[in-house]
């Protein structure tokens, strides 16, 4: 009897064909066998489809509800602050001490340097403490001496300090010597009272005095020169054997107008 094949699928007539050339060949249990078995393989298509889309689905939503981690914000990274500075060049050099103190040299245990407040006392005739030390960036100093001999029993020095001050301290700093110079025209304590001028010209303030230690025919004097250009400072000193104190006085402005032109080349800010 001839089967009709119409709207068979294609494993159904291949499977036919092949019993008909075969008569051993069970087609029926073939056919039934071949369609479970195609039912099995779709439906695990299906199950894999569905469990991919459920993935799709699944894996976003959860991600969304994760903690987000916002990347840490950069921290500018400020450039190295410039440290205030007071080189060793700043300070006088031999030769210029020469012309106050000649035969003068160097003498390691009259300087010092450092940016304490501890090194920034203030003053004419005597040391105070400065009213405003938190203004002091930075100090150094030096210091020239001749021995004392038969002649000049006493010791000759120069002595250099430079100051390195800001927020207006340098002004503050002369100004305190300035009052104080009043106190040292009237007595002194260990030499006779000082005589003060204001305003040498060494820079854009400034206050000298000088008085005698060691009176005699070959008298002994202190002078002390403070001045400020901008803001720096410079404090002079001298303790020399000479015939007139104030001839020592003026040049020990002139030194310190060479002071503050020299530092003013040399300071960092």
């Amino acid at each position: 009897m001839e089967h009709d094949t119409r709207g068979e699928d294609p494993l159904g007539r291949a499977l036919r064909a092949l019993g008909s050339s075969d008569p051993g060949i069970d087609v029926v249990a073939l056919t039934a066998a071949a369609r479970d078995r195609a039912r099995t393989v779709r439906r695990r298509r299906r199950t894999t489809a569905l469990a991919v889309a459920a993935v799709a689905l699944v894996v976003p939503a959860g991600l969304s509800r994760l903690p987000v981690t916002e990347p840490a914000p950069r921290t500018a990274v400020a450039s190295p602050e410039v440290v205030a500075e007071l080189p060793a060049a700043a300070l006088l050099d031999d030769a210029a001490v020469q012309d106050v103190l000649p035969g003068a040299v160097a003498d390691a245990g009259l300087a010092r340097a450092g940016g304490s407040a501890a090194d920034a006392p203030a003053g004419l005739c005597r040391d105070e403490t400065f009213t405003s030390p938190g203004t002091v960036v930075a100090s150094r100093s030096a210091g020239w001496s001749v021995p004392a001999t038969v002649v000049q029993p006493l010791p000759q020095a120069v002595t250099e300090r430079l100051l390195l001050l800001r927020d207006g301290g340098a002004r503050e700093f002369v100004a305190q010597v300035r009052e104080q110079a009043t106190g040292c025209a009237a007595a002194g304590e260990e030499s006779t009272p000082w005589q003060v001028r204001e305003g040498s010209g060494a820079g854009d303030a400034s206050v000298t005095g000088w008085a005698q230690v060691l009176l005699g025919d070959n008298p002994h004097w202190r002078v002390r020169v403070v001045a400020r250009e901008g803001d720096v400072v410079v404090d002079l000193q001298a303790e020399v054997f000479r015939a007139d104190g104030e001839a020592v006085a003026r040049q020990l402005e002139d030194l310190a107008a060479e002071a503050l032109e020299r530092a003013a080349g040399e300071v960092t800010r």
